[in-house]
């Protein structure tokens, strides 16, 4: 935030007028997954950049084509997998391993640890799936301080990450595929929407973003 306010002062201010849910993970009220942007809406209309010229019958069909080829990578991806998590995941969880060697493990009761880095300490508690430290239970993984206390107990990571982060989630993900179109001569359409004339909008549409209307009561 120091950093922001050297830039800009009225971003800070405007940071912290439209609350912390808004912008920060940890006090966002949905489970955010790792990201607080729109980059994934924006890397589509990259892709479809040029698609957005063609006919409404050829936008439809590079999108479903394009989601095909999509969902049958990420399958292939999937199967290809064998570990427990996903790529993107297992990896976050053998950096969060890397760390284990330094940190010293003090029992609390069963399933409180105290975790000790050096001359800092964090309260594990495996029971709730939470460390003082915030990650764990922010990011669904257990965190290197999580992951020291389950080594003390030599128990396994598995039943303390999101079964959203796991390779039979990912499969089950993308089993159901985007089904391929026949050509279009062997559709069959009915004789009331093959008669049917769209005609384009009557109105102009204005240069950049529509607005929202917003309703008052």
């Amino acid at each position: 935030m120091s950093k922001i306010e050297e830039i800009d002062t009225r971003v800070k201010a405007y940071l912290y007028d439209i609350g912390y849910h808004r912008w920060s993970r940890v006090h966002a009220t949905v489970n955010r997954t790792w990201t607080m942007t729109s980059n994934i809406a924006e890397s589509l209309n990259a892709v479809t950049r040029d698609a957005r010229e063609l006919s409404i019958v050829e936008l439809l069909e590079y999108m479903r084509t394009l989601l095909e080829r999509w969902t049958n990578e990420k399958l292939l991806k999937a199967n290809g997998t064998f570990t427990y998590l996903g790529k993107k995941y297992n990896k976050e969880l053998e950096d969060n391993m890397a760390l284990l060697q330094k940190l010293r493990v003090r029992d609390s009761i069963d399933h409180i640890h105290t975790v000790i880095d050096s001359v800092k300490r964090y309260i594990v508690c495996l029971q709730n799936k939470r460390c003082s430290c915030g990650q764990f239970q922010l990011d669904e993984l257990p965190c290197a301080h999580a992951l020291a206390a389950l080594r003390h107990r030599n128990e396994s990571y598995e039943n303390y990450c999101s079964p959203y982060y796991t390779r039979e989630s990912l499969l089950h993900t993308y089993e159901i595929p985007v089904d391929p179109m026949p050509d279009e001569s062997k559709w069959n359409v009915p004789q009331h929407i093959a008669e049917e004339v769209v005609m384009p909008p009557t109105g102009k549409r204005r240069p950049g973003r529509p607005k929202k209307k917003i309703q008052t009561i």
